[in-house]
């Protein structure tokens, strides 16, 4: 066997290995340590709703002006999306029955708004008479419970469209028109197809938007919360990308962590063959101990097991030995050698161990026993007594 010393250059295998392992387990410890809880994932406020119905649509061009043949639907398509565009500027949520040139019923708009929960509802129209002389916007709200929407809105629209020369008719009630409708509601009439000034109003771009900016302006001052949602609307965001950026950082810290694992465990490995390759008896060695320690101890484990287990089923009175039979001899041959024979048996056989031999063999102790002689009693490091175990 080889016992000579270790070289240098398994000592620098050996405190490399350790030394990855004191890292791995002390950067598993300090990230397990410093790990963040996850936060709990955060909700948007609920938005400001606000349904869009520009009329008509599709096949049904609604009022058509004399004078230059502007339509009704472009007209009211133009102003609602002017004003979706501005209201969702100040956080709003929008909701339009259509956005390009379809035809929208009555009730189907109102299903827009029911489905979205919209808080308030818009529907935007061009009014058409029969004479000339009527001209300006005029806001209708089916209850009177909407009325506090109307003249915020009406107020509101007035002082855009006054510069334009465009004259105000005021709030008026249509209670025959969104009835069915559950949030404040209100139409505007944005001037007349039938009078010739208010028809080229409308077909200039800058007047239908300061048409909707007066519109979306009066929904603001209605709704004094829509600045306090959309701050709040700006926070979730702001924390939303935070979260998500303090995730994606967890993720490449966590494959960074796996990376480098992956990699000190390799060279882990290759110390521990190096070692094994420079000191190569050491492995040897050790499986050869292990063999040997087995093999000697495993028949007396079994035998203690095998006897335990027949303890165990069928137990005696303690302190009576079995009885054992002779075998009757066949011929005088086999009995004349049986006293040879036994006393062969009695030279070679090992002492009994009596934890092992069942019970009714445990050996008697003695005790005051003066050993006769005065110099083997000083050796053994007793003064006078000692116990002698014994068969």
């Amino acid at each position: 066997m080889r016992t000579g010393p270790i070289r240098p250059l398994h000592v620098v295998a050996l405190a490399l290995g350790l030394g990855l392992l004191v890292v791995l387990l002390s950067g598993t410890v300090l990230a397990s340590k410093h790990a963040r809880v996850a936060a709990a994932p955060l909700k948007p406020p609920k938005p400001y709703v606000v349904a869009i119905d520009p009329g008509h649509g599709g096949y049904d061009p609604g009022a058509i002006s004399p004078y230059n043949g502007l339509k009704e639907k472009n007209v009211t398509l133009s102003v609602g999306l002017d004003l979706r565009k501005l209201l969702e500027a100040q956080g709003v949520k929008v909701v339009m029955s259509r956005t390009s040139d379809v035809f929208v019923s009555i009730p189907q708009a109102e299903a827009v708004a029911e489905r979205n929960h919209a808080d308030v509802f818009v529907s935007l129209w061009v009014n058409d008479w029969t004479t000339q002389s009527l001209e300006g916007v005029t806001v209708f709200t089916p209850h009177s419970w909407d009325s506090a929407f109307a003249t915020a809105v009406d107020a509101a629209m007035g002082k855009t469209i006054a510069s334009y020369g465009m004259g105000n008719r005021g709030v008026q009630p249509l209670p025959r028109l969104w009835v069915h409708a559950t949030m404040p509601t209100l139409t505007i009439e944005s001037g007349f197809m039938s009078n010739q000034k208010d028809s080229e109003l409308l077909a200039q771009p800058a007047f239908r938007e300061a048409l909707a900016q007066g519109v979306a302006n009066g929904i603001l001052a209605y709704a004094p919360q829509i600045p306090k949602l959309r701050a709040q609307e700006l926070a979730y965001q702001t924390a939303r990308a935070r979260a998500l950026a303090a995730s994606r950082a967890r993720a490449s810290q966590a494959r960074l962590h796996g990376t480098v694992l992956g990699w000190a465990l390799v060279v882990l490995l290759t110390a521990a063959l190096l070692f094994l390759a420079l000191y190569k008896d050491t492995l040897g060695r050790g499986l050869r101990f292990a063999f040997r320690e087995f093999t000697a101890r495993a028949p007396d484990a079994a035998r203690a097991g095998f006897l335990a287990f027949q303890r165990s089923i069928a137990p005696r009175e303690r302190g009576r030995r079995p009885h054992r039979s002779r075998p009757a001899a066949s011929s005088r041959g086999t009995q004349a050698r049986a006293p040879a024979a036994r006393r062969g048996r009695q030279a070679r056989a090992p002492r009994r161990d009596w934890r092992v031999d069942g019970p009714g063999t445990r050996p008697q102790r003695v005790s005051e026993m003066v050993h006769p002689d005065e110099r083997h009693r000083m050796l053994r490091g007793h003064r006078s007594i000692y116990d002698d175990l014994s068969l």
